[in-house]
């Protein structure tokens, strides 16, 4: 049975080009013809948006015969919109005249149907928009899966009528393979025209699944990704603009002082901006500095100006963290003997909360621990940029060590303030500062001072809930806790001593992701180096050097530094690695590391 898209299709071909050879002065010159979306006049809703995907059809396939220009369905949707026309009757003849005016066509297509079930009927009509004539209406009724007799008797008519010899027919490309598959494809099309190009997307990409020979579909699905696509840059773009123009305001803001009489809305409004100076600049680093791959670390030939901006981002901080402790004195309640803050939300005038709604930008707040958060970032670089936790490295305390001693004078001073609070408050509070300390300290390899610090927890709160989370913290660091992966990653250094195979192969990934946060890029090549140079030639160990070289070249370029990708290539080859697989590489993971001379360069961002 031939498609009914397909049958439509021929029939309004059929249709048309002898109506517009008979009535055209000119047979070189091309008509200008509208397809209008056909009504749904079944009394069955659900059917409506059946209308566009008819007509989306129609003007494809009618598109291929060379004597006619179709105006784009788009163009007729931007009109529709424009005029506020979307209840139209479009088979109504005046509606179809003014319709194909305002988008410029000489004729104008409209059609409804009138019944599904359990018969199909279709009304169609040529209307020439110049005299608001008619010149051509037909319709065929009949069983839906009898929709070629109807399709043949349609034609018949108007070719008899008219008296005219088909030359050939048009090439089709929409074939929708039955009335279900059409329908959801004009789903998907109302999605789009709706705006919602992610659920219109997904509605197609299911027709497409369903139907792959839908080439009409197929096409509508690749154009929607390629809208999907620009519309993310633009976002982009504009939420950069947006960030720019936030972080300019908080700089204005915060260049005069607060007043020594400032009221509480004041000096919250301070705080807010003082976060969104902060957010700025971490914002800038991470868009402009920091490779997209997870540990988000700074690129190759960036160094000096991440650590210009983390710098910035430190003096920000430090006032921040003096601001909230002025803030909290001035303006807390007590309540039962605990001191509170009454409102922790942050405003900022009327424009930048306008801007930080733009911006989709997290809710600004008052943080009654800002120098926990301060020195989580400092010492561990977790930072949150949007909801969730973004991890850079290296982080400030290892660019600078003064850095390094104000976050763990920060957690020091954590620590007193807890001791100083209520019994209620002290567990928690120091447990956070404890196990932040605890934290660092791993992070940096000294696995005893971490051991210390967590221990002290233990010794202060011993009924604490977080008992034996915090005592499987210390089992882990040791190697005994119940995690093997996390352990293995805690004693690749021992095992690498020893040169003991399973203990390196186990955690020699964790490892890395320590070192690139501490160290950087340049730690992905230096650790294979190392190890090379240690265990390289061990029996037991060289077979896997490969797949450990390829997870050191990966990293460092996913990292930015294509250089040292390159430079271990040398010794993968010696290691057995092919040079088909360098080029899989290349071309499917790091295509940013492609040499200059296949149209990419070591430096490109990846």
């Amino acid at each position: 049975m031939v498609p009914k898209s397909r049958l439509l299709a021929l029939a309004l071909w059929s249709l048309l080009v002898p109506a517009l050879t008979a009535h055209a002065e000119s047979t070189a010159a091309k008509r200008v013809v509208a397809v209008l979306y056909f009504d749904n006049n079944t009394g069955d809703a659900s059917l409506d948006v059946l209308q566009k995907g008819f007509a989306d059809m129609m003007v494809t396939d009618l598109s291929s015969v060379q004597e006619l220009q179709l105006v784009e369905r788009e163009k007729l949707q931007q009109i529709i919109d424009e005029q506020k026309l979307q209840r139209s009757k479009y088979f109504d003849p005046k509606t179809s005249v003014r319709i194909g005016q305002l988008v410029g066509a000489q004729y104008t297509v409209a059609g409804s149907f009138l019944a599904m079930e359990p018969q199909l009927r279709i009304d169609i009509r040529l209307v020439e928009n110049k005299t608001g004539g008619v010149i051509v209406g037909e319709q065929v009724t009949g069983l839906k899966n009898k929709l070629f007799d109807l399709q043949q008797q349609l034609v018949s008519r108007f070719v008899a009528g008219l008296q005219l010899k088909l030359s050939g027919t048009p090439r089709l490309r929409s074939r929708a393979p039955d009335l279900d598959t059409l329908l959801s494809y004009s789903k998907g099309i109302d999605l789009a025209d709706q705006g919602k190009l992610q659920e219109a997307s997904k509605q197609l990409a299911a027709v497409v699944s369903k139907a792959p020979a839908f080439l009409l579909a197929r096409e509508r699905h690749e154009q929607i990704l390629e809208r999907l696509k620009a519309s993310e840059v633009k976002r982009a773009d504009t939420l950069s603009e947006v960030y720019e123009a936030l972080g300019r305001r908080a700089e204005e803001f915060l260049e005069a002082p607060l007043p020594p009489d400032a009221d509480e809305r004041a000096s919250a409004m301070r705080l807010g901006y003082r976060q969104v100076r902060m957010q700025y600049l971490l914002h800038t680093l991470r868009v402009k500095h920091l490779a997209k791959q997870s540990p988000h670390v700074v690129l190759p030939g960036h160094e000096k100006q991440a650590l210009a901006l983390l710098q910035g981002w430190r003096e920000q901080a430090l006032a921040y963290i003096r601001e909230s402790a002025e803030h909290f004195r001035r303006f807390h309640n007590v309540i039962d003997g605990a001191a509170y803050i009454g409102s922790t939300d942050l405003k900022l005038q009327p424009e930048d909360e306008e801007r930080l709604r733009l911006a989709r930008h997290r809710t600004l707040s008052y943080d009654d621990e800002a120098a926990l958060g301060v020195a989580e970032f400092i010492l561990m670089g977790k930072f949150r940029d949007g909801d969730p936790v973004f991890h850079m490295g290296p982080t400030l305390a290892d660019q600078a060590p003064s850095a390094m001693k104000d976050g763990f004078r920060m957690l020091d001073q954590a620590l007193e303030e807890a001791e100083a609070s209520l019994p209620r408050q002290r567990e928690f509070r120091t447990r956070r500062a404890l196990e932040l300390y605890g934290d660092a300290y791993m992070l940096r390899g000294q696995v005893e001072q971490a051991v210390a610090r967590w221990q002290q927890f233990l010794d202060r709160h011993p009924t604490s809930d977080h008992f034996k989370y915090i005592s499987n913290k210390i089992k882990t660091a040791l190697g005994v806790g119940s995690n093997h992966y996390d352990n293995a990653g805690t004693q690749y250094n021992a095992h690498l001593a020893t040169c003991d195979k399973s203990g390196i192969l186990a955690g020699y990934s964790q490892e890395m992701n320590r070192r690139l946060i501490t160290q950087g890029y340049k730690a992905a090549r230096e650790m294979f180096l190392e190890l090379d140079a240690k265990c390289g030639q061990t029996r037991e160990l060289k077979p896997y050097l490969g797949g450990l070289l390829t997870r050191s070249g990966l990293e460092a370029a996913n990292a930015g530094d294509c250089a040292s990708f390159h430079a271990l290539l040398p010794r993968y080859f010696e290691l057995g690695g092919s040079k088909s697989d360098v080029e899989g590489y290349l071309k499917n993971y790091i295509p940013h590391c492609r040499p200059a001379s296949e149209g990419a360069g070591d430096t490109a961002r990846p």
